[in-house]
């Protein structure tokens, strides 16, 4: 038996990345690849594998410590036989580049997902902006913090990453707290559970608060006659028996070719130049529901996919989502988000804007509707949708054409794949 060490890879050069979740405790056994401590980046969780199969001797983390790169995670007792050391090179130098590759993947988006360093020419305000680092003003601006209410903990009375996150933290308290007291003990009525969050839900639940709390939402509600494109989509289904064909792939492509009409849907808002960015490649993410909530994974590039290449890259990515095997690379860089809770009902809904995002679709149940051709009621598909826009960025006129153009599309999907 040997003792071997478990550090933490390259993480891309950064330094105190909270650990949100441990997996395993010590007696554990665990196999080579499984997972063992989450680690929290700005828009993702990753995970870090366990690079040896044993069982965990020491475990030298908890949660809500910060690690950075070589950081010890824990120890590992391993077998080695003496077919294993003597090829032990070998399979260490192979092992180790299909983990550099991976930890390169991880380095990558983990780069992208940190504030840009680059702008450390921007005059000072105030006294506050005068001691916070280029990349604390670009996070805060991210934010729509102002740092001259912000209280620094660091050495010089610097203002830290950590501070502007209190801060944060704060504000979406401070609504709860001015409401008074603290709940009751709801337990002198009946019984009662506590159930914690999932690690998702503590994730996506602040952000979508900020969202909510920092975004003008203005939702449009619409509907598409889609008769003809579930006539197709059928004929379709029968082409390709062995791929699950729902309509939301159909969807995509509307709303791409829309997004294409309509740039400023697929954009974001620059609050400190007070600029819009608009984006001309279009990736789209789709919310998956898994057993800890929602995740957003992102067909990239759907422009240059055709409707049965998104339909399998939904699948695809669904799979991952619900065994909890996306990347950071599966969840980053949408454009534009699509929420469907048409497999389960409903008639319309307002769904919260993804940002820096400034739109998102919401997809309701089709159901079966009259409809008067001139001369008489007749059966159609009808599929309701509502569309929630940032209304710093869009007006209601232009939400209107949107969704108008959209139920276009979907009406005569020819105008899309053609």
């Amino acid at each position: 038996m040997a003792v071997k060490q478990i550090k933490v890879p390259d993480i891309g050069g950064f330094s105190n990345v909270p650990i949100i979740e441990i997996y395993v405790a010590e007696g554990d056994t665990v196999q080579s690849g499984e997972s063992l401590v989450a680690l929290e980046s700005e828009k993702a969780v990753t995970d870090i594998p366990s690079p040896f199969t044993g069982t965990i001797k020491t475990l030298n983390v908890k949660t809500a410590d910060t690690v950075s790169k070589d950081s010890l995670l824990a120890s590992i007792e391993v077998e080695e036989t003496e077919k294993e050391t003597a090829g032990k090179t070998n399979e260490r130098t192979d092992t180790d580049g299909e983990r550099s590759k991976e930890e390169q993947k991880v380095t990558h988006e983990m780069k992208k997902d940190v504030p840009s360093f680059q702008d450390s020419k921007e005059p000072s305000q105030n006294r506050s902006l005068s001691h916070a680092t280029p990349s604390v003003r670009q996070y805060s601006r991210e934010l729509g913090v102002d740092l001259s209410q912000v209280d620094p903990t660091g050495p010089h009375n610097r203002i830290l990453r950590e501070d502007v996150q209190n801060h944060v933290k704060s504000m979406i308290d401070s609504p709860r707290s001015a409401q008074g007291a603290p709940l009751e003990d709801f337990s002198v009525y009946g019984t009662i559970e506590k159930v914690q969050l999932s690690r998702i839900q503590k994730i996506s639940g602040p952000h979508l608060q900020r969202s909510w709390q920092t975004i003008p939402h203005v939702t449009q509600f619409d509907q598409a006659d889609v008769t003809e494109l579930e006539k197709f989509r059928k004929e379709m289904k029968k082409e390709y028996d062995q791929l699950p064909l729902s309509i939301l792939p159909f969807v995509v492509l509307a709303v791409v070719t829309a997004l294409k009409k309509f740039p400023r849907f697929n954009a974001s808002y620059d609050e400190h130049d007070n600029k819009i960015i608009h984006k001309f490649y279009y990736n789209i993410g789709i919310a998956v529901d898994t057993e800890e909530g929602l995740v957003v994974p992102v067909i990239k590039e759907a422009d240059k996919k055709s409707v049965t290449q998104i339909a399998q890259q939904i699948v695809e990515l669904s799979g991952k989502a619900r065994e909890r095997k996306l990347k950071t690379e599966d969840l980053s860089g949408s454009t534009f988000s699509i929420s469907s809770l048409g497999g389960i009902g409903g008639t319309g809904f307002t769904p919260i804007i993804n940002p820096p995002e400034v739109a998102i679709l919401g997809i309701s149940r089709m159901s079966i509707q009259p409809v008067a051709d001139g001369e008489r009621f007749v059966p159609r598909n009808i599929l309701p949708f509502s569309l929630s826009y940032d209304h710093r960025v869009i007006d209601g006129v232009q939400g209107v054409r949107f969704t108008t153009y959209l139920a276009s599309l979907l009406s005569d999907i020819r105008k899309v794949i053609m």
